[in-house]
């Protein structure tokens, strides 16, 4: 008859214990691997020994005539970083499998909880057999079956179950969650880190929507594994139908590489690729496509087209060499212009590409560069410069460290080559030594004084001094010496008050240099264009380069005021003009707003009350007639459930007051969006130009949803504008559906003429 002993201990029996417990807890610690071998055989030569097991229950009972051991209530046994809890642990000494039953939880050395009614298990707790399995796994992700089974403690095999990394519905945890995949048999294999289908379906609210007899995907553990990445699919009325596969191959720890096959119905194939790798200094990266294609012979409408090869090759590198030094490269070339634009919607005017050698020390800064360009803007014929070399050094000094100021050195060399005499070529080297100091009245003046000297060596070929821009014929030599100081004086008045503290600030400065001869006889590749606003009002040098230098005798002054919320909000606002002393020859191309003795009023307003309100307006208004030269503002306002947004640019460029023409650029976008919910959002913009071209260039509308295991987004765009060459523009759909731990299913476009006609292009 067995005995019953109440208990609530660990495997090793108090001394005081009878033989009977202390027999069938050595039997369960038999049955979890403690000893290997049988009572009756303790004479055999004793095996390797296993990892010790705690146990712990409320009653242990063995029925010694058939080698039973029992341990019920709360039981729980811990061997290594394996775990058993249930009602009821059975041990069978004869058939060593022990058997669980009653709220089943084993909790595995990977993270996962395997949750059970009834679980069979071998004497080492590797192999096990489940009825009404239920797997949660480290990353919440959720497996179920009717009957389960894990072998050499590797492969966890679920029959006729599903898989789903979404939360459970809380208030209904028997309804099916927002995604699932059912499939005759899932395999979780934790050598491998994969989990495997066979005879999937993906169900969406409960309905089937798409079938496929195998699939697999890396478990929670793994960061990045080798295998097909989700295709996409899409149509293009300039393309064709569209389909695209993509293989990723983990080569190693420090490695990976990712293969493109593109295939379209009215062009063929595309082959694409990138490659990356890490090293002890550094990383490299390489990108490229290729396609065979037909591409216009011309740039007219209609015109002939034949079969040419097409591509585009990436690469960019950085590598440190030391602790200061440092090399890299970013290079990018495309077969024509339009390549990019057709099969990867990239809309740049142009492809920049650069070698550098740079370092740091200190406060100090060294590099060495070449640039080189290539010209993305269909039918210009205008070959791009080379700079070779574009080489820099800086160095500035300790705060007091010369007469009480601080000390900067720079140094700069320049080489820009033009190929097929395009244009000139320049050579430029520049020595500019500073100073600078602040001081600090105690009467609270705040004066900044600056000075520097610029020298600067110039030569050139093919130069033509009348338009240092264009080819010419001539050669230029020259050096260039320009001293500048500088003098600036602040007076800020400061009160707190209450809730914010308000902020009153007159700015007065003083800039001298010498007048400067003919600029024309030297060469400009850094200073064609001024965008004259706020920010470089107070600067030494309005240019944006030193090709072209702001010279003569000017004053410059401003006031700032400002508002400054201690918990929240702020309001600032800043007003300024310059007025030159010498004559009134400044250099400066008319319609910059600095060509006369006086400038244009500049300023900038910002305003952020609170997070439902942020706005940032500049402007330029004419000295002379008031009337606005340029107006930027960014704005948005509202909360979530509710935001709208709108980016406004208008610049007048009009060389004369007195002209008939206006030559004035404004462009609007206008957008709204809203989160009117906890998982979907909706956002709408759109892009409308005024002037010089009045007409809507963009429209967009974007419907998300997303949550913890699934990303939709719809996105549909409107492209009203036309692009020279054989790129079509017009109604695009984009659909995108991201499972999380599965993967990501994307169309790249959708012919949708229902929007309003026209033809999709596919991106």
């Amino acid at each position: 008859m067995p005995t019953h002993a109440p208990r609530r201990a660990r495997a090793n029996a108090k001394p005081a214990s009878s033989l009977i417990l202390r027999s069938g807890i050595v039997g369960l610690m038999i049955a979890c691997g403690v000893a290997t071998v049988d009572l009756a055989s303790a004479q055999s030569p004793a095996k390797e020994p296993q990892p010790p097991v705690l146990l712990t229950a409320d009653q242990v009972t063995f029925d010694e005539p058939n080698g039973i051991v029992t341990a019920t209530g709360n039981v729980e046994l811990a061997q290594d970083k394996r775990s058993v809890r249930a009602d009821t642990i059975t041990y069978n000494q004869k058939t060593k499998v022990v058997t669980a039953t009653g709220a089943v939880r084993l909790v595995e050395p990977s993270g996962d909880i395997v949750f059970a009614d009834y679980a069979e298990l071998t004497d080492d707790l590797k192999d096990v057999f489940i009825e009404n399995i239920r797997v949660l796994m480290i990353d919440n992700g959720r497996m179920a079956g009717n009957e389960g089974e894990r072998r050499e403690g590797r492969l966890t095999r679920v029959n006729r179950g599903v898989y789903s990394p979404c939360d459970l519905c809380k208030t209904d945890p028997t309804r099916a969650p927002l995604w699932q995949i059912r499939a005759v048999r899932i395999v979780h294999d934790n050598q491998e880190h994969e989990v495997r289908y066979k005879d999937a379906t993906m169900e969406i609210f409960g309905i089937p929507v798409g079938y496929t007899p195998y699939l697999s995907h890396p478990d929670p553990s793994v960061d990045r594994k080798s295998g097909f990445l989700t295709p996409s699919f899409g149509n293009s009325s300039d393309l064709g139908f569209i389909l695209k596969n993509h293989y990723y191959w983990d080569i190693g720890k420090d490695q990976d590489a990712t293969f493109d096959l593109q295939g379209y119905s009215k062009q063929g194939l595309l082959l694409g690729g990138q490659y990356r790798k890490r090293f002890e200094n550094g990383r490299l990266e390489l990108e490229g496509a290729i396609t065979r294609a037909d591409l216009a012979n011309g740039q007219q409408t209609g015109a002939p087209k034949d079969k040419r090869t097409r591509g585009y090759v990436a690469a960019k590198g950085l590598f440190d060499i030391d602790e200061t030094w440092r090399a890299g490269f970013d290079l990018k070339r495309a077969s024509e212009e339009t390549f990019l634009r057709r099969y990867y919607d990239f809309r740049e005017d142009y492809l920049t590409s650069k070698a550098y050698v740079e370092g740091f020390q200190g406060r100090n800064y060294a590099s060495v560069a070449a640039y080189g360009f290539q010209d993305l803007r269909y039918g210009n014929t205008v070959a791009e410069p080379i700079a070779v070399p574009a080489a820099r050094y800086n160095a500035l000094g300790e705060p007091g460290s010369l007469l009480g100021g601080r000390w900067s050195f720079d140094t700069s060399l320049l080489a820009v080559t033009r190929p097929d005499d395009a244009g000139p070529n320049s050579r430029r080297f520049v020595v500019q030594p500073g100073w600078e100091r602040n001081i600090i009245a105690r009467a609270g003046f705040i004066t900044t004084l600056s000075a520097s000297v610029l020298a600067a060596g110039y030569t050139a070929d093919r130069f033509n001094s009348s338009d240092p821009t264009t080819r010419g014929t001539g050669e230029s030599n020259g050096v260039r010496l320009f001293p500048q100081g500088q003098l600036t004086v602040r007076y800020p008045f400061v009160r707190y008050g209450a809730s914010s503290q308000q902020l009153v600030e007159p700015i007065v400065q003083l800039t001298a240099s010498p007048k400067l001869g003919n600029r024309k006889i030297f060469p400009n590749e850094d200073s064609l264009d001024v965008e004259f606003d706020e920010v470089n009002l107070l600067t030494p040098n309005r240019y944006t380069g030193i090709d072209r230098l702001d010279d003569g005798v000017r004053v410059t002054y401003g006031l700032r005021t400002a508002l400054y919320g201690y918990k929240e909000g702020s309001a600032s606002l800043f007003l300024g003009q310059s007025r030159r002393l010498t004559d009134a020859n400044s250099g400066f191309q008319v319609g910059s707003g600095l060509e006369d003795r006086v400038s244009d009023y500049v300023g900038r307003l910002d305003l952020q009350p609170a997070d439902w309100l942020d706005v940032n307006y500049g402007f330029r208004i004419d000295h002379d007639t008031l009337r606005p030269r340029r107006h930027s503002l960014n704005a948005s306002a509202g909360v979530p459930l509710l935001r709208v947004s709108t980016a406004y640019t208008y610049v007048d460029q009009t060389a004369s007051r007195a002209a008939v023409t206006q030559d004035r650029v404004e462009q609007a976008t206008f957008g709204l969006s809203s989160a009117f919910s906890d998982h979907w959002s909706l956002g709408v913009a759109h892009v409308q130009a005024m002037e010089p071209q009045p007409g809507a260039r963009t429209s967009l509308a974007t419907l998300t949803y997303n949550d913890e295991c699934l990303v939709f987004q719809t996105v549909l765009r409107r492209d009203y504008t036309t692009t020279a060459g054989d790129v079509k523009d017009g109604n695009s759909i984009f659909f995108r559906f991201v499972f999380k731990n599965v993967g990501e299913i994307t169309t790249p476009a959708i012919s949708a003429s229902f929007l309003g006609g026209g033809s999709s292009s596919s991106n």
